[in-house]
């Protein structure tokens, strides 16, 4: 539940080893490069260093041709091409190509010229029902002959053009929607004709290639094919045979031009200084040993390590370190903005509240048990990381479904649960009743108050983090605003529940007016705390008027913010109300209707239910608790690794 310590690592050395340097980093999978010279105020004889990786061509090259042999691009634990000379790897992917490359090419010509043919036979077998020889039709003089399609509707309007003898359709062959065929018009009237066939939507089929009879013509393009297809076999077979035996060398080659097209990325982040090199980058702490002792072996090279804490002006990267059960929940936290290096990683915050918070609006144990097996088959099969986190909410769902009473909408079916577990004669908690409803909004802005004083807090400690003492202590989620919210909340509870008359001159005075004073004055307090001279600096006047409008939203923040969680209580009623719906929609049919309907109920609810809890729990979880006490204006921990290539 926290942040992996970084270091920043600061490596000299002479230009003749740079490349060294970097291959050792890279190997290392964890090195993440900066900007050299932004870490240096005494900049200006820094030479940056941005070389062309020549290796990005022959990489595409020998992907291309990967793609074509059908290897799957994958980096395998070889060492062999290491440290082989860029001029051998570039004859090998030239030999590649020639060879294998070639044997591509004529396959993709085969099946280019076999797509032709599925093409001319697919246009011309509409036509075999025309038992004349189109180049001899097409050699006419005088008469002018169109190939196509009429739509089926269009060609009963042709009785309209009867009186016409020149509008005239031959069909020779029909679907479901056309009729394919054939007018034929003389010279003189060709233009008046084409206008009449166009407003009947005739489409056009060009088939002048077709040089005799189209039956004739497709049995010679069927012939074709299948002496292509033959072709085109043996090619295959001559591709799997050279890529059987050459695919471990691509595979070594492809992982060496990897790992230079990665270490290239690291020597472009180096400066040249006179005759040396500067080279400065992220590691997470624990590899600095590795590190040291690997840079250690090469000569001239310096390396010195430094805290992330120490640099914080260089904002260090962060890497999110978090359980099993908080993990999944780092996507949620991500999505918002990754914390910088001074704040509380709020993963486990997320993690704890969202899977509360949507196993109370989520309460159904059938539809629990149905989520869960959705979202395990999202994580297992699909990959999604949506899916790891469902499942600790599908498991949540269930066990407030059980203590709700509800089971695919059946609000009775555990009642013998109950009474054999516990002695009593029906659920625990009626959400349908009128008591219990009260009770489960009032608890819903109760989780919801529990909920903020807490995101307060976690401010108090961030801001501390940050040595942000005056936000700790002046903000409005610090120690002043936390007084004041928690003494109003207590005091309020007090008068009108519990009817105890709390709400004295004293305390209104020093636990909601003061506090609320030095929430007014909380600038130019911190200010004061951090030394500062100049405290207002528009002004007195200009300082009241602002934040008098500031503090009304202040005061609106915290009575919005608290109220937002009466969605919680009333996704529990809506639950409810929805299978209610369902039932009595079942109940108007037959036993197999009832059935059917319940069954399409539940699964139209579940996945309804299931989007709309999901989006509403972290809707709360950003606007009402992450504001309070999370910037998240982190950057990602992103090293280089040959993989990511």
């Amino acid at each position: 539940m926290a942040l992996t310590k970084m270091k920043l690592v600061n490596i000299i050395g002479m230009m003749s080893y740079l490349d060294d340097t970097v291959s050792v980093l890279g190997r290392t999978g964890v090195f993440q490069p900066d900007e050299t010279a932004e870490f240096f105020s005494d900049n200006e004889s820094m030479i940056p260093i941005s070389s062309s990786n020549e290796y990005s061509p022959m990489l595409d090259k020998l992907k291309e041709l990967m793609i074509g042999a059908g290897i799957r691009a994958e980096i395998v634990d070889s060492d062999e091409y290491d440290d082989v000379s860029l001029d051998r790897i570039r004859s090998f992917i030239n030999d590649t190509e020639s060879q294998l490359g070639e044997l591509i090419t004529v396959r993709d010509n085969l099946n280019s010229e076999i797509v032709v043919c599925d093409e001319n036979i697919e246009k011309a077998k509409h036509f075999v029902g025309l038992d004349l020889d189109i180049s001899k039709i097409s050699d006419c003089e005088y008469i002018i002959t169109r190939f196509g399609r009429l739509p089926k509707d269009s060609y009963l309007k042709l009785q309209a053009y009867s009186e016409n003898p020149y509008v005239e359709f031959f069909p020779c062959t029909k679907d479901d929607v056309y009729y394919w065929g054939v007018y034929v018009t003389p010279l003189s009237e060709a233009d008046n004709i084409d206008r009449i066939f166009s407003r009947l939507f005739f489409e056009k089929v060009e088939i002048s290639d077709i040089n005799n009879k189209p039956a004739d013509y497709v049995d010679q393009q069927t012939k074709l094919k299948t002496k292509l297809s033959e072709d085109k076999a043996k090619v295959d077979k001559d591709i799997e045979a050279y890529t059987k035996e050459h695919k471990t060398e691509i595979l070594k080659v492809f992982t060496a031009l990897c790992k230079q097209h990665a270490y290239v990325s690291i020597k472009n982040h180096a400066c040249k200084y006179r005759r040396s090199f500067v080279l400065v980058g992220w590691i997470p702490a624990d590899y600095e040993g590795q590190i040291k002792e690997a840079l250690d072996k090469i000569d001239t090279v310096e390396v010195t390590f430094t805290r992330g804490e120490d640099e914080m002006k260089h904002s260090p990267p962060v890497k999110l370190k978090n359980r099993f059960f908080f993990r999944p929940f780092e996507y949620y936290t991500e999505m918002y903005g990754l914390p910088n290096a001074r704040e509380i990683d709020p993963s486990w915050f997320l993690a704890l509240t969202y899977t509360l918070l949507f196993g109370i609006m989520f309460a159904d144990v059938g539809q629990g048990i149905m989520l869960l097996i959705a979202a395990i088959y999202m994580y297992k099969k699909m990959k999604m990381p949506l899916g790891a986190l469902l499942i600790p909410c599908a498991i949540s769902s269930t066990i407030f479904g059980f203590i709700f009473g509800s089971v695919f909408g059946f609000e009775e079916l555990l009642n013998p649960v109950y009474k054999a577990l516990f002695g009593l004669n029906e659920k625990p908690v009626d959400v349908m009743e009128g008591n219990t409803t009260m009770i489960l909004i009032f608890g819903a802005v109760g989780i919801g108050v529990v909920l903020l004083i807490i995101a307060m807090i976690l401010n108090i400690v961030s801001c501390f983090k940050r040595h942000d003492v005056g936000g700790a202590l002046f903000g409005v989620n610090g120690v002043a605003g936390l007084v004041f919210y928690v003494s109003l909340i207590v005091g309020l509870v007090c008068s009108l529940v519990l009817n105890i008359q709390l709400m004295t001159t004293p305390y209104i005075i020093f636990l909601i007016v003061l506090p609320l004073i030095l929430i007014f004055l909380r600038e130019p307090l911190s200010k004061l705390i951090r030394g500062e001279r100049k405290i207002f600096e528009s002004g007195i006047g200009s300082f009241i008027v602002d934040n008098l409008f500031e503090m009304f939203e202040v005061m609106l923040s915290y009575v919005t913010n608290t109220m937002s969680f009466l969605r919680v209580g009333a996704f529990v009623l809506v639950h409810a109300g929805m299978m209610k719906v369902v039932f009595v929609l079942a109940g108007m049919f037959g036993p197999v209707g009832y059935t059917i309907t319940i069954i399409l109920g539940n699964i139209l609810v579940a996945a309804l239910e299931a989007l709309l809890v999901g989006i509403q729990v972290l809707r709360l979880e950003y606007y009402e608790m992450f504001s309070r006490f999370y910037i998240g204006d982190g950057r990602k921990y992103e090293p280089v690794t040959v993989k990511d290539i």
